[in-house]
Order: structure tokens, then C-alpha cells, then sequence
């Protein structure tokens, strides 16, 4: 009996605990559709955050999933939308779920958010952030043009300058220094930046017109979220002792949310890997940004900003200057509608109304030039400035699985640019130099975009774009000049400049999918290429003057890609190749000079033809939970087809590897970077030199102590290597051995 009794026991128990357990299981159900069209999504991929297994949608967008018992997250991903993670609650039963899916932008489009952890979705995605060049670094395909220690140009795919539309919130910052020292993205420090956009090629033709790529600047508008919040962060770097601190703070009371920020940076002489201080290459800037936003019902809201930032003592060691001050004033005023519910033709809109001012004074009186060998024995301060006014609107209209956007962009630039040459010797008068006498830049531009789901797995988008461009030289001494050097009457131009692109995306499943770009585009000369006088190029050592009539440059571009993403690994690679026709170069000025001598002389010139070809792939995967592997590899060629010659400013072959680990409170990473030699250069068009590979290690690691306190810290070139970029002016050391910490308290 006792036996018995024992028996039964252990087999009601039995019975209980499966009772309990199938009791413990619950179902997630649910249907997935298309945010704009409303169809089904098929083949999307529904897991639960740290459980194994998962299952795809079926034909008509439905899913079904068991789950234990508890709160969890269940995230849908499917090739074309952006990723859905929703919280669920499963203790007290089944849940259903509606998730509509947004698509992703059909282009390969790179989309940074500052703060966001590493996604092993966004295998380009990196988590130490201290300046908007560091989060571009991030992307395959994006280097930079170094003059300092600071304000790099980026560079896409070999093509920078003018080739390149770069914009806050889609609004136009033309820079006022000639040598290009003060590019836009100077103007945005990290704690304003909402998410960088950059799309490389020229495929994005909704914000400018341009050939080598897009990078929007989206910064932060205030929050409605919580009454009042606060954060603020100070760090510390040891290569240039370099000093930051910021702040922030929203406050928001019903219908009005306010925020603003300040931050501010100092810089002493930084120290490459040899161990020996790059004399004269500090700075300091400070940032101020306030924004207010009213919300006026029905979707309908005002908001109004102020971007303030100035720099200093920024000192240009393998430069001819220095700049003294750097200043940037950026206004906008817009309106923003978004339809509530309901069906209708026009689903958003915005408008912005927008003013900026850049100021830019450089010199030399630091340096001694008694001793340089251009322009010895002469102190050459520089002063310029723009003036730039616009509007900017957007309007998203939807009529079933039709979907179409069109951007009115018109902006008006006038920009001034002198020099004052004050010899240190002797009996020699002083001489005035006008580089950009007054010149006017007016421009309207009306471009459009028309998306549509061909079927569950295809999707196909076009685009086109219509720019006209009234330029003009204002100032009389200027026109005299240009009319004397071009032999015309008149430096009046106009332009009227097509582009259209196109793209088709197929899903080859649920985790995996293609897509083929193709683009026929141009981009307008800039001001300087135009109508600049006696500019000094550091590229080849020659002073350019601007051409009236240089043509705008067409180019033909195609682009292959492949993306595949799950929740243990993604890949994305691209495969391009670009002939640019007119591309814009330096040629030798004979209307100025015979025999060009010591000083040497080029105008801005078209050349028959160039080409671009090369690769990007990125990758990220799960090695085992909570450390994942990342990596990069990208490469541009770049040919002169009338000089049969590398083009000049090419970067090389580059890598980058990283391990990651991030747990609830810490995190840590050990990241590789290299390069290999670039000895593709451009001796005839740039005299250009060629460059070694490098190889250089990085750590960091941050720790979070609750919501509210963080600390992150690293090294990098942990074997303080000395080496040069292949884009760095002068072949300026990187930096050598750098400790930095940062803190940060949020309330």
C-alpha cells in the first residue's frame, strides 16, 4: 500500500507538471501588411528576442507562434521595411497582434541614428560617437579629405566637393572659405543629431543635385514625451589633451516643447605615433542649438530653430593658414502635417523657410614666411563669407499601392571672398586680391518620386529631376577681371540641368534580397569652379581661376546589391560603376601665363571622361549570445580617360573588423582597421603621391551603472603606428595613441 500510495503521487506530480507546462504555453497571432499599401507582407520573419525558433508569415500576411507564458518582445523583419519589435504579455493568454511594416527607402541608402547600440540588422552600425565625421567612418565607402585635426570633408566613393549634396534637415549651408576649411557638417555635434542619412551615388535626387551621394543632416526636434529631461556629457582625449563637455534639456507643457542644447570643445596640438607634437594644430568651437515646437491640432505642427556655432585658433599645419574665426548662423522656420486617420490623396507634407550666414577669417601671421616656398616673404589674411536664403517642401501623396513624393527646392547664395598681401619686406606696397567677387547663385529645382509594389516581391521606384541656375558675378572689379581673362561680355550664365534614376528590389525570400540602381545625372559647377580668382589648390600647388563656361559633369551610373539579414547574421554588399562625362579638373592656364614658372597657374576645366568602378560589403554575425563579429571591406578605382591616369584623391582598399560584447550593463569592443598602399595616383593632373597601408588597433569599453550614469572609455592605435590617410592634405599624421573617457548623466 505504502509502494502504491508512493506510486500514485509521483504520477499525479507527473500529471501536474504537464498540466503546468502546457498550460505555460501561449500563442502569438497576428497579420503583418505594408504600412502604405495596406497589402500583406508574406515571408516575414517573426522570432521572440532570446528564444530559438520562429516562422514566416504566410500568403496573406497571418503568422502563428507559440511562446511560454511571460513578457517578451516579438520582432518582424522582412527584406524592404524596417525592423518592428513589439512588447507582448502572454500571462493571461493568447495575444493577437496588427503590425504594419514601413518600407525602407529603395536605394542603398545608409541610415545612421546617433546612440543607437550596435543591430546586428545595420552591420555598418557602431556605437562610439563623439563627432559626426566618426559616425560617417562607420559607412564603407565614406572617407574623408583631412586638413586638420577637425571639420574633415567627406568623401563618397572618390567623389567629394561639389559631387557631393550635404544639407541640415535638407537645408543648404554653402561654406565660406575657398580652401574648403568649413564644411557643413562642421555645423552638427553629435548631441543634435537625430540620424545621418547618406546615400551614396547619384540615385537620391530629392535634396540636391549631385552625382557622388547625399548626407542629410537630421537634427533633433524637441520632445513631447516628458514635461522635463536632462542630459549632459564631459570627456577627455590624451593625442591633443582635447576638452568636451555638453548638455542638453527639453521641457514640453501641452501643445509647446522646447529644447536646447550647448556644447563646447577645446583642442591643444595633437601627437601622431611618433611620439613628436604637430605644432599648431589645435582649436576650439563652441555649438548652440534651440528649438521650439507648437502643435496645432490635426496633425499640424510650427517649429522654429537656431544653429549657432563658431571655431578658433584652428590651426591648418600643412596649410598656408590658419583659421582665426569660423562662425555659422543657420535659421528655419517649417511646417509639418501629417494626415491623422482616414483615406485621401495627400498623406504628409513640410515646409521649410530657411536663412543662414558663414563667416570664415583665415592668416598666417603665426607662421614664419620668410621661410615657406609659396608666397614667401608675404602675410595673406583672408576674409569670406555666404549668404544663403531658401524653402524647401516635401509632399507625400498615396492613391492605393501608388506612392509619390515631389520637393520644391529653390535657394539663392551670394558669396564673398579677399585677400590682403602685406610683404615683410621692405619697400614692397601692399597688394588686395578678390578670390569671389559677389557672385550670385540662384537656384529652383523641382524633383519627383514615384514607388510601387509590382507584387509580394518586387518593388520598383523612380525618380526625376529639373534644376534651373541663374549665376552672375555682382561686384565691378570682379567682372572686369573674368571679362579680361575669358575675353566676354558678359559673365551672366544659366543652366538647365536634368537627372532620373531607378531601382528595382526583389525579395528572393524572407531574410534575403537584390536590387538593381541605375542613374542618368549631373551636378552644376560650384561658385568657386565659376568664378573664383587665384585660389590655391594644396592638392597639385597651383592657383586656380573659375571658368564661365565650364560645362556642368553628366553621369551614367549603375549599382548591383545584395542584402540578406537574419537574427544571427547580416550581409550587405554593392557592386557600382559610374562614367562621369565633362568631369570638372585642372588644366594649365595659357590665357594667363606662358610659362608658368615658379608660381603656377590652372583654371577649372573639363576633361572628356572618367570612370568609377568598385565594391562594399558589411557584415555582422552572432558568435555566441551577447558577442557578435562585424566587418567592412570596400574599394573605388578611378580613372582618367584623357590623361589615361588615375584620378586624383582615391582612397584604397580598406577594412575594418570588430568583436563586440554587450551585456546588461557592459560593453566592450576590439576593433582592426587597415589599409593597403595607394600607389594609383595622378602624376600629370594632380602630382600626386603615393601612400603606405597602416594597420591599427582600437578598444573601448562603457559601462552603464542605471539609467541615469554611464562611462565609456578606449584606446586608440593602441601601438601608436605612425600613418598617414591617403586624403590627408600635407600627408598629416593621424593620430597617435589616444586614451579617452567619457560621462555621462542623464535625469
Amino acid at each position: 500500500m505504502r509502494n502504491a500510495s508512493r506510486h500514485t503521487t509521483f504520477l499525479l506530480l507527473i500529471l501536474a507538471l504537464g498540466t503546468t507546462v502546457s498550460q505555460a504555453q501561449s500563442l502569438v497571432r497576428g497579420m503583418v501588411h505594408d504600412s502604405e499599401t495596406g497589402y500583406p507582407v508574406p515571408l516575414a520573419n517573426v522570432v521572440v528576442a532570446g528564444l530559438e525558433g520562429g516562422t514566416a508569415t504566410a500568403n496573406d500576411g497571418s503568422f502563428r507562434l507559440p511562446v511560454p507564458a511571460g513578457r517578451h518582445t516579438v520582432i518582424i523583419s522582412a527584406i524592404g521595411y524596417e525592423r518592428v519589435e513589439k512588447p507582448v504579455d502572454t500571462r493571461n493568454g493568447d495575444v493577437s497582434l496588427h503590425i504594419n511594416l514601413v518600407p525602407t527607402i529603395l536605394l542603398h541608402q545608409e541610415v545612421l541614428v546617433e546612440g543607437a547600440a550596435t543591430k546586428l540588422s545595420d552591420p555598418s552600425a557602431d556605437n562610439s560617437l563623439q563627432t559626426t565625421e566618426d559616425l560617417m567612418k562607420q559607412i564603407p565607402g565614406v572617407d574623408f579629405i583631412e586638413r586638420a585635426n577637425f571639420a574633415w570633408e567627406p568623401v563618397i566613393r572618390g567623389m567629394s566637393g561639389g559631387q557631393v549634396g550635404l544639407v541640415i534637415d535638407g537645408v543648404k549651408v554653402i561654406g565660406a572659405c575657398v580652401d574648403k576649411m568649413d564644411p557643413t557638417s562642421a555645423y552638427v555635434e553629435v548631441e543634435n543629431l537625430k540620424k545621418l542619412e547618406l546615400t551614396k551615388g547619384g540615385f537620391d535626387l530629392s535634396k540636391s543635385s549631385q552625382i557622388g551621394g547625399t548626407v542629410n543632416l537630421v537634427t533633433e526636434k524637441p520632445s513631447f514625451d516628458k514635461p522635463f529631461s536632462m542630459s549632459a556629457e564631459t570627456g577627455f582625449e590624451s593625442a591633443s589633451m582635447q576638452r568636451r563637455v555638453r548638455t542638453v534639456v527639453n521641457g514640453s507643457r501641452g501643445n509647446t516643447s522646447v529644447r536646447a542644447s550647448l556644447s563646447y570643445r577645446k583642442a591643444d596640438d595633437f601627437m601622431p605615433g611618433n611620439g613628436v607634437r604637430i605644432t599648431n594644430s589645435g582649436f576650439a568651437k563652441n555649438n548652440t542649438k534651440f528649438d521650439v515646437t507648437q502643435r496645432l491640432g490635426a496633425g499640424h505642427r510650427l517649429s522654429a530653430s537656431v544653429l549657432a556655432d563658431n571655431a578658433w585658433g584652428v590651426g591648418y599645419p600643412v596649410l598656408l593658414m590658419d583659421a582665426t574665426l569660423a562662425k555659422a548662423r543657420i535659421y528655419s522656420l517649417s511646417h509639418s502635417w501629417l494626415r491623422q486617420s482616414g483615406a485621401g490623396l495627400l498623406q504628409s507634407s513640410e515646409t521649410r523657410l530657411y536663412t543662414n550666414t558663414v563667416d570664415h577669417w583665415m592668416d598666417d601671421y603665426a607662421r614664419d614666411v620668410d621661410q615657406r616656398t609659396v608666397m614667401r616673404s608675404m602675410n595673406m589674411p583672408m576674409y569670406g563669407y555666404t549668404r544663403t536664403s531658401g524653402v524647401i517642401s516635401e509632399t507625400a501623396m498615396r492613391h492605393g499601392k501608388h506612392q509619390m513624393s515631389v520637393t520644391l527646392d529653390a535657394y539663392q547664395t551670394k558669396s564673398f571672398g579677399d585677400m590682403w598681401m602685406f610683404s615683410t619686406l621692405p619697400n614692397i606696397p601692399d597688394m588686395y586680391l578678390l578670390n569671389l567677387g559677389d557672385i550670385l547663385v540662384q537656384n529652383a529645382a523641382v524633383s519627383a518620386e514615384y514607388r510601387v509594389p509590382v507584387n509580394a516581391r518586387l518593388k520598383a521606384r523612380g525618380s526625376v529631376r529639373l534644376d534651373f541656375s541663374h549665376r552672375d558675378v555682382q561686384n565691378e572689379t570682379m567682372q572686369s577681371i573674368l571679362e579680361g581673362r575669358w575675353g566676354v561680355a558678359d559673365l551672366n550664365r544659366n543652366y538647365v540641368v536634368p537627372g532620373i534614376s531607378g531601382a528595382l528590389e526583389y525579395a528572393l525570400g524572407s531574410a534575403t534580397g537584390i536590387r538593381l540602381s541605375v542613374a542618368d545625372v549631373a551636378r552644376l559647377p560650384t561658385h568657386v569652379e565659376s568664378y573664383g580668382h587665384y585660389i590655391y589648390n594644396y592638392t597639385d600647388g597651383y592657383f586656380y581661376s573659375g571658368n564661365p563656361d565650364i560645362r556642368p559633369e553628366r553621369s551614367l551610373q549603375v549599382e548591383l546589391g545584395f542584402e540578406r539579414t537574419t537574427e544571427v547574421y547580416g550581409v550587405r554588399a554593392s557592386a557600382f560603376a559610374n562614367r562621369i562625362s565633362n568631369y570638372i579638373l585642372g588644366s594649365s592656364d595659357a590665357g594667363l601665363i606662358a610659362d608658368a614658372g615658379t608660381y603656377r597657374f590652372r583654371v577649372f576645366d573639363n576633361i572628356s571622361a572618367a570612370t568609377l568602378i568598385g565594391f562594399e560589403v558589411s557584415g555582422a554575425m552572432q558568435l555566441v549570445p551577447a558577442v557578435d563579429l562585424r566587418g567592412a571591406i570596400s574599394y573605388t578605382r578611378g580613372q582618367n580617360l584623357e590623361f589615361d591616369e588615375p584620378l586624383p584623391l582615391i582612397p584604397p582598399l580598406s577594412t575594418k573588423l570588430a568583436v563586440a560584447y554587450t551585456g546588461d550593463r557592459f560593453a566592450a569592443e576590439i576593433e582592426s582597421r587597415a589599409a593597403m598602399p595607394q600607389n594609383r595616383v595622378a602624376r600629370r593632373a594632380a602630382d600626386e603621391d603615393g601612400t603606405d597601408g597602416y594597420f591599427v588597433l582600437n578598444l573601448r569599453g562603457s559601462y552603464t551603472f542605471n539609467d541615469r550614469v554611464a562611462f565609456t572609455a578606449g584606446v586608440s592605435n593602441v601601438f601608436n603606428v605612425y600613418y598617414h590617410e591617403h586624403l590627408s592634405f600635407g600627408n598629416l599624421p593621424a593620430l597617435g595613441r589616444n586614451v579617452f573617457g567619457t560621462l555621462s548623466v542623464s535625469i
